[in-house]
């Protein structure tokens, strides 16, 4: 019994009760990339912001050091890919489901970008209260939102829409959880803001999501809901066309991180040939999308 009690204990303490704890899991992933020695960023508040209890989720997760990597190389894709949109005479970035995303104060920005962030009320006081005393090297916003709160969410769009007249959209880590209903109404809300001219998505090309071996529990209060055999083709038809694509495969080639010697997948990593290793890297990664034609 007090052994039961003592794992009850420790899965209360790692599992993620709701969706708001993702944001202290991804928070510790980018603290542990910021102290590697060839770090493809560095994110020095991550691990502020994490806490403990992020720590803690994130040594729970099944295959860490693969998790990591994969996390470090979605961050490092949409960086460049937010990089590169800032050429293209953008006014505003809007991050749906910011969480503990701290770009505006460790990327080079535009002082003059006004970057706002939405997500819970809860988080967005508590990340205001943390960041209080820090610096950002744009101008930064953040409005409490249920965003699944549709009729709500439309009203801020719109009014985000009227301040700039051209927006860049990022939503990384955030599609997965939510239905393909929920999604498609989001693309369709967004369309129709005119000045919402570009959009930057994490991607899972590999087919029909499933929740990996040994997360059930860990993700019961937050399942991976959105199901699609191609994330591009869901967008189109939203009215949204790939840009640019950045896949893990090619950004962790540029960066020299292959996917880590870890088992067992590190190991059948490596034991695949080679043009089916790319494949699979080159079924996730980053994709910038641009408004289309209805």
């Amino acid at each position: 019994m007090r052994a039961r009690g003592n794992l009850m204990r420790t899965l209360h303490q790692t599992a993620i009760r709701d969706v708001t704890d993702t944001a202290l899991w991804v928070a510790a992933l980018r603290a542990n990339e910021s102290r590697r020695t060839d770090a493809a960023f560095q994110d020095p508040l991550a691990a502020r912001l994490a806490g403990e209890r992020g720590r803690r989720i994130a040594r729970s997760f099944p295959d860490s050091a693969g998790v990591s990597w994969g996390v470090a190389m979605r961050t490092a894709a949409i960086d460049e890919l937010i990089t590169a949109s800032l050429q293209m005479d953008i006014g505003a970035v809007v991050n749906f489901g910011a969480g503990l995303d701290t770009r505006p104060y460790r990327m080079t920005l535009p002082s003059e970008l006004r970057w706002v962030e939405l997500d819970f009320p809860d988080l967005v006081e508590t990340k205001d209260a943390a960041l209080a005393c820090e610096t950002p090297n744009c101008h930064v916003e953040r409005i409490g939102l249920d965003l699944l709160n549709r009729s709500a969410r439309k009203e801020v769009l719109e009014s985000l829409g009227a301040g700039s007249a051209s927006s860049l959209l990022i939503a990384e880590g955030m599609v997965p959880y939510w239905s393909n209903e929920e999604v498609k109404n989001l693309a369709v809300d967004c369309f129709a803001v005119p000045s919402f001219h570009y959009w930057i998505l994490d991607f899972d090309n590999a087919g029909r999501r499933k929740t990996p071996k040994g997360w059930a529990a860990l993700l019961q209060a937050t399942p991976l809901l959105f199901q699609v055999d191609d994330w591009f083709k869901f967008f189109e038809e939203c009215s949204w066309r790939r840009r640019a694509v950045t896949t893990s495969g090619e950004i962790s080639a540029r960066l020299h991180r292959p996917y880590p010697f870890t088992f067992p997948r590190g190991i059948l990593m490596r034991a695949l040939p080679s043009e089916m290793r790319a494949r699979i890297l080159g079924s996730s990664g980053a994709v910038l999308l641009e408004r289309g034609s209805i």
